[in-house]
């Protein structure tokens, strides 16, 4: 009988990597897709999906957009264009934060454990991100702000791809999501899985997160073994 699959869901911004200037790209993708010149700096995207973020920025600016599908596809396109050139050529830069680097290497040699994404970014940037921070070629499928709009939404279909990606069946005691806000504690309790804050977002320090009760708690990632330890140690 096979061994129940492990997997750890990771966020991205603020909990792996962190973006220098990454508003560039957001905000000329608005400017290309709607004709307005909207700007991600004017709100908090912290713990939210980009679909969730665009339509804070234009509420926040007073503009009433209607868009749809096909709006969202003509926006993702654009996105991912502009993304690519602000971090290849432009003035993006993306950085692992200190100790993941060791600690998703660390993790991606555990027996029966794999590494999948849970982040409110759209896919194709989510993707960018990861191989500009040196640790796209140990995460695996995972769910995005491209998937649905609702952060809640995202733990369950990220199992969900795991479970045809692997052929097996993958429940949420065996899934553990790690994030920086708030708002992936909320996610992990609503689809019934454990999980790791980690105190080195922009907004909620250490402190603040210990008063949300998350079933473990790290101010970063530089001891790489406590930081296993604590993960590990999540499992059902």
């Amino acid at each position: 009988m096979a061994t129940a699959p492990k997997i750890v869901f990771l966020d991205l911004d603020g909990t792996l990597l962190r973006s220098q200037d990454g508003h560039v790209a957001f905000n000329q993708a608005i400017f290309k897709t709607f004709g307005f010149a909207g700007d991600i700096r004017t709100i908090r995207p912290d713990g939210k999906t980009d679909p969730m973020i665009l339509q804070e920025i234009f509420d926040t600016a007073g503009q009433d957009v209607e868009w749809g599908p096909a709006d969202w596809q003509t926006f993702s396109e654009n996105l991912k264009e502009c993304y690519t050139h602000a971090v290849s050529e432009g003035p993006t830069r993306v950085r692992a934060l200190p100790g993941v680097p060791e600690l998703v290497r660390e993790l991606a040699g555990l027996p029966g454990l794999h590494l999948g994404v849970v982040t409110g970014n759209m896919e194709v940037t989510a993707r960018l991100k990861l191989q500009a921070a040196g640790v796209g070629e140990h995460v695996g499928p995972g769910a995005f702000g491209s998937d649905s709009a609702a952060r809640n939404d995202l733990p369950g279909i990220a199992m969900e791809r795991w479970s045809r990606h692997l052929n097996l069946p993958v429940e949420p005691r065996h899934c553990v999501i790690v994030g920086d806000t708030p708002r992936d504690l909320e996610a992990a309790r609503t689809n019934g899985m454990k999980c790791l804050l980690v105190a080195t977002g922009r907004y909620h320090p250490l402190e603040e997160l210990r008063e949300l009760h998350p079933d473990a708690l790290l101010p970063d990632f530089s001891d790489t073994r406590a930081a296993v330890d604590a993960l590990m140690g999540l499992f059902g």
